[in-house]
């Protein structure tokens, strides 16, 4: 009897994390969430010469260096006004700051210098990142997950301006500029008791 009892909360118990494991990561989760990860594969010059991607997140800080030919890194603070971006090289730090959208007719050199940087990072995000990382998108225990909750971050803080805070309530970084959702903020609405109303003066009890 008692070996049935265990089996069963065994059972219960591994289904509970089972379902817990499947759930894709939340906006919140993925700010908060520090992690380093690396990964390199082989596939020009005949796979002779390898590319190497590293990304490090530490809260609102993401770092993303990549190297070819030679190594470049793009530093972005995703809770840092105003909106711009860091790239450090071999000749120092540089900085691209974002000043209009990079969809316009007609751009300024300041904004078409923002746009370059943030479209090769993004590549090399997708490129060297997503489409090689390994692992369940949805969830920040592999770089695949891991990756891409770094490329959604991104994108909504340079693409779109919005300004993350670890201490207010998160944008969700999965569909528009709406908050997601959490267990605290859902609360059940009661529905308002009906007042009793008075007779109106004339009125008639009918038995």
């Amino acid at each position: 009897m008692v070996y049935i009892k265990f089996k069963i909360a065994l059972t219960l118990l591994l289904v509970t994390l089972s379902a817990i494991a499947q759930e894709r990561f939340s906006s919140k989760s993925c700010l908060d969430s520090n992690f380093e990860m690396s990964m390199s594969h082989r596939g020009i010059l005949f796979g002779l010469l390898s590319q190497q991607l590293n990304i490090d997140k530490k809260d609102c800080i993401i770092r993303v260096k990549h190297r070819k030919y030679f190594s470049k890194e793009w530093i972005v603070d995703i809770c840092r006004e105003p909106v711009h971006i860091k790239i450090a090289n071999a000749t120092g730090i540089d900085v691209a700051k974002k000043s209009g959208d990079c969809n316009g007719a007609e751009l300024s050199r300041e904004t078409e210098n923002f746009c370059r940087q943030y479209n090769e990072m993004m590549n090399h995000l997708q490129d060297d990142g997503l489409i090689f990382a390994e692992g369940d998108r949805d969830s920040l225990n592999s770089d695949h997950g891991k990756t891409y909750c770094v490329y959604l971050l991104l994108r909504k803080y340079l693409e779109e301006g919005v300004l993350f805070s670890r201490y207010t309530a998160v944008p969700n970084i999965f569909d528009g500029n709406k908050i997601e959702p959490t267990t605290e903020d859902i609360e059940v609405e009661e529905k308002p008791t009906e007042e009793k109303k008075a007779p109106e003066a004339g009125a008639r009890d009918f038995i």
